[in-house]
C-alpha cells in the first residue's frame, strides 16, 4: 500500500498544537532547588550582523531559565524568554510555579542578588542561598539598626570568614547541578535550535526538556534497582 510521506510543514503545524508542560511529580519531601539560566542559539544572522543591523535582524539567541531538583537532577520549572529578559525577573515566575512543592532551600548566583528575589524565595518558605555582590553593604533600618535578614547574615559571615567558607558551610556547590542540567541540555541536543519563530522555539525547548526528564527518570530507576 502506498503511503504519502508527511511533509516538514505538516510536522511543524502539528508541533505547534502540542500542549507541552513540564509537570514534575508532586511530593511532600523537602526539596532544595538550584536556579540558573543559559542561552541557546537560534537560526539566523551572526553576532556581528545582529549588532550592526539590530533593527533588521532577530536576536541571535534565547534564554532558558531552569529550576532543578538538586537531589535528582529533574528540571521542575522552565521559563523561556528573549535575551533581553533578566534572570531576576524570571525567578519570581518560577517561584510561583514551585508553590505546590515543599521548598527548603534555593540556590542561585549573584545575578539574583536582589531584594525582590529574596522576598519571593522567603514567601515560599525557603532559605535563599545567594552570594551577595562584592560591594554589598549591610541594610539598616530608619534608626541605623541592622535589619534582620538572610542577606545581612551572609554579608557578615563573608566579611568574617570569607566567601569560600560561606560556600562550603552552606553547601553552595549544590548550585552547580543547575549548570549540569544546562550542559546536558546542550550536549544531548546541541546548543542551537532549528525553529525560526519564537513560538516554535519554545516548543522545541520544552520537548527537549521533557525528553531529558524522561531519561533522568530511567537513570534513577536503574540506579535504585542495582
Amino acid at each position: 500500500m502506498d503511503v504519502n510521506p508527511i511533509s516538514y510543514s505538516q510536522i511543524c503545524r502539528r508541533v505547534k498544537k502540542l500542549k507541552l508542560n513540564i509537570k514534575p511529580k508532586k511530593t511532600d519531601e523537602e526539596l532544595s532547588i538550584a536556579i540558573d539560566s543559559t542561552g541557546l542559539k537560534i537560526k539566523g544572522q551572526g553576532e556581528w550582523r545582529r549588532i550592526k543591523h539590530i533593527e533588521k535582524y532577530r536576536s541571535g539567541w534565547i534564554k532558558v531559565h531552569l529550576a532543578v531538583n538538586d537531589k535528582t537532577g529533574e528540571i521542575l520549572v522552565v521559563e523561556i524568554t528573549t535575551e533581553r529578559k533578566t534572570d531576576a525577573s524570571q525567578l519570581l515566575k518560577m517561584m510561583k510555579k514551585l508553590k505546590p512543592f515543599n521548598i527548603n532551600q534555593v540556590y542561585a548566583d549573584g545575578a539574583y542578588d536582589q531584594t525582590k528575589c529574596r522576598e519571593a524565595i522567603c514567601a515560599a518558605g525557603a532559605v535563599p542561598l545567594i552570594p551577595p555582590r562584592k560591594n554589598a553593604r549591610l541594610k539598616k533600618g530608619k534608626n541605623g539598626e541592622l535589619v534582620d535578614s538572610y542577606r545581612n547574615d551572609d554579608i557578615l559571615y563573608i566579611w568574617e570568614l570569607g566567601a569560600a567558607a560561606w560556600k562550603q558551610d552552606l553547601g553552595y556547590h549544590r548550585r552547580n547541578l543547575s549548570e549540569t542540567a544546562m550542559m546536558r541540555l546542550k550536549h544531548f541536543f546541541s546548543e542551537r535550535l532549528s525553529s525560526i519563530s519564537f513560538k516554535m522555539q519554545k516548543q522545541e525547548v520544552l520537548m527537549r526538556i521533557q525528553i531529558l526528564n524522561e531519561l533522568n527518570a530511567v537513570k534513577l530507576k536503574v540506579a535504585a534497582n542495582q
